[in-house]
């Protein structure tokens, strides 16, 4: 993030005042709760890709870039910050276009539509989103048959697809085709592991050379960029359409954005109002989005490292231990042991520090790394934890 855009957000976030190293003695939960002149709390979350913005911070935002002249208008989807949100997501990914969407079930919904044509049947991953999530909306409205490939696994190898497709041409009722494979990466119900760049390689090469379009639901795509320092528009460059969810990293309301080809994805603009997916205005939702994308990969990058520093403190206290998940652009589990797990929750959440709810069955927490592990430093962070066992 550039000087002016992180002092800025700091001092909106409550967080201007620069961190030094602080006693155990000196550190209290008044430190966590001490506001500048915003009014605006300083939070530090384990429970999401982004900042988790409250309704004041996430108002006040808008505030300061309407008074900066930085938000102009959309009308039902079209030019003012929307647009401007569409050009930069389509230059980041090195697509013709993109299009806004308010949701990322619509988004994905409607590039399988599009891209599958006349071949009615899509392979997917077991574990993703568009087969587990949607309330079954690709086949239920669009007539698709998802073939669900590797349970329990991120990544489908290239022999797992073949399988697919031979299963689909030797049906008793005549062969037929795949028209689309889509790939969810990473993948939220595998706790964001990232899908094997090697492996989609392969599958997508193949899917070149037997005329089958390909889906990346990249909803954390980012984050996956921050972790494997693969750039967007590398995996990107692998698929005919990308979807990106403006919420999870970029710290909009809702929303989400589909970039692919010009005419596909002006062919989807009808559609998108068809499945109700017309607004009168999302400025609110592209103008945070916008905000904060540029620099959304190093911020992450920081928090990763911050991350790192601060698992490395905290585990000096025998009651802490960090398991690392394979793979994961961004999720650990926490084992904390000797404690009333809903009870440290407590007391952390009252010094500004929030995580997901307890796992009884393995005695800890699921925890996100997000930036805003940059507001603090990892040492002091540590000092809280210890604090609130």
């Amino acid at each position: 993030m550039n000087e002016i855009k992180r002092r800025d957000f700091l001092r909106l976030s409550g967080a201007a005042a620069a961190f030094g190293m602080a006693s155990q003695s000196a550190f209290s939960a008044d430190y966590f709760r001490r506001k500048e002149k915003s009014g605006l709390e300083k939070i530090v979350n384990f429970t999401g890709d982004g900042l988790g913005l409250t309704p004041a911070e996430y108002s006040a935002l808008l505030v300061k870039l309407a008074e900066e002249g930085k938000i102009e208008p959309d009308y039902y989807l079209s030019g003012g910050a929307v647009e401007e949100m569409e050009q930069k997501f389509a230059k980041w990914l090195q697509k013709e276009s993109a299009l806004f969407f308010p949701t990322g079930t619509l988004a994905n919904h409607l590039a399988i539509r599009q891209l599958s044509g006349l071949e009615k049947k899509a392979i997917v991953q077991a574990e993703s989103h568009v087969y587990m999530d949607t309330g079954d909306c690709v086949q239920r409205l669009s007539g698709i048959n998802l073939m669900a490939c590797t349970p329990e696994k991120a990544t489908m190898t290239l022999k797992d697809v073949e399988s697919l497709i031979d299963m689909a041409a030797s049906g008793a009722g005549g062969a037929t085709k795949v028209g689309v494979i889509s790939i969810e990466s990473p993948i939220r119900r595998k706790y964001e592991e990232i899908f094997d760049f090697s492996e989609m390689k392969k599958i997508t090469a193949f899917a070149r050379r037997e005329g089958i379009r390909l889906h990346l639901d990249g909803a954390r795509l980012f984050c996956a960029s921050a972790r494997t320092g693969i750039p967007p528009a590398e995996y990107s460059s692998l698929f005919d359409t990308v979807y990106i969810s403006l919420y999870k990293c970029f710290n909009a309301a809702s929303g989400a954005v589909l970039a692919g080809p010009q005419k596909l994805i002006e062919s989807i603009i009808p559609l998108r109002k068809i499945f109700g997916g017309s607004m009168l205005h999302a400025w609110p939702f592209a103008a945070v989005a916008n905000y904060f994308m540029d620099d959304f990969i190093q911020e992450q990058r920081r928090a990763l490292k911050a991350a790192a520093s601060f698992f490395k403190a905290i585990e000096k206290n025998e009651a802490f231990k960090i398991e690392r998940i394979p793979n994961s652009a961004n999720v650990f589990k926490l084992h904390v042991k000797g404690a009333d797990l809903t009870e440290f929750r407590k007391k952390l959440s009252e010094k500004n520090v929030k995580l997901r709810s307890p796992q009884e069955e393995w005695g800890g927490f699921f925890m996100k790394i997000n930036a805003s592990l940059n507001r603090i430093s990892p040492e002091e962070l540590a000092v809280v934890f210890n604090e609130s066992l």
